[in-house]
């Protein structure tokens, strides 16, 4: 049992520990969070402030015509209202962080410095209509999502000592992938409470 707690605590600290050369302009803004946790970041928040119909960019692509792609048919045939949504869509992506010094050495300004709106949360983007100004910005969709990836960073567990205390008793014998699921989900339990 003891041994098992040991394997238990090297996993939960290799999940949450925050890595110093990450998600800066030294390390190329490499992300610091896998991309598959990011995407479930992402579209957790898109399921609760974005409609269906615009779920589809709620994915940190930064393959360019992969971004591309996913932008065009979420948006055509008109059936995503982009310029209601896209400001709900960028506040996912940044998860409330300006990531706009990446944006900049990825050269969205040159572009228009309007592109810049992208990279951070919560910025006005049309009424009734995208603003022009912002409609050539999404030819970068790709950058301004590898920008907002590269910001994310793993929140720090407050009471990691009631986890651990609550899940070393009930610790499986095998660690399967369906344990590590349910041990991430209770971590997010017990961080989102505290």
């Amino acid at each position: 049992m003891l041994l098992q707690l040991n394997i238990f605590l090297i996993f939960i600290s290799t999940i949450f520990a925050q890595a110093d050369d990450c998600g800066t302009a030294k390390t190329d803004w490499k992300p610091c969070i896998d991309r598959r946790i990011a995407d479930m970041v992402f579209g957790s928040c898109c399921d609760r402030f974005v409609p269906p119909e615009c779920r589809g960019i709620c994915t940190y692509e930064s393959h360019p015509i992969e971004a591309r792609v996913l932008l065009m048919h979420t948006i055509q045939p008109s059936r995503c209202r982009l310029y209601k949504y896209l400001p709900a869509i960028v506040h996912c992506a940044a998860q409330t962080h300006d990531n706009t010094v990446c944006c900049k050495e990825m050269g969205l300004q040159e572009i228009g410095q309007s592109c810049l709106e992208l990279c951070r949360s919560q910025r006005i983007m049309g009424t009734k209509s995208l603003r022009k100004d912002l409609v050539q910005c999404l030819s970068k969709w790709d950058q301004v999502m590898f920008c907002h990836q590269s910001g994310l960073r793993a929140r720090k567990i407050k009471n990691a000592a009631a986890v651990l205390a609550t899940y070393s008793t009930t610790l499986p014998t095998t660690i399967t992938s369906n344990n590590i699921l349910s041990i991430k989900r209770a971590v997010n339990n017990e961080t989102n409470i505290k």
